[in-house]
């Protein structure tokens, strides 16, 4: 992808966050969703979320673990974590 410059700005504090307004020749409307994603310290790639991204790869949330018994595999392996030593501080 080639880069094009479109405009510069600054950043503004709202509440806790930082956020920044995007020129007109962005191409993005009011209200549109979008995923930023950080390219290295420097860079950060703002882009249209697709209806790929609306997947959620989290298996604690999209229900890959929901039939598993975790207190089972614990006890089938003889992990009791009530008596393990506490390690750190």
């Amino acid at each position: 992808m080639e880069k094009t410059k479109i405009g510069e700005t600054t950043t503004h504090k709202t509440g806790d966050s930082i956020s920044i307004d995007l020129p007109k020749a962005a191409g993005f409307s009011g209200d549109e969703p979008v995923i930023i994603e950080q390219v290295d310290e420097d860079t950060l790639l703002i882009r249209r979320q697709s209806a790929d991204d609306t997947v959620d790869d989290n298996p604690w949330h999209n229900g890959t673990y929901e039939g598993v018994d975790f207190r089972q595999q614990l006890e089938q392996i003889g992990f009791n974590i009530g008596t393990e030593p506490r390690v750190g501080r």
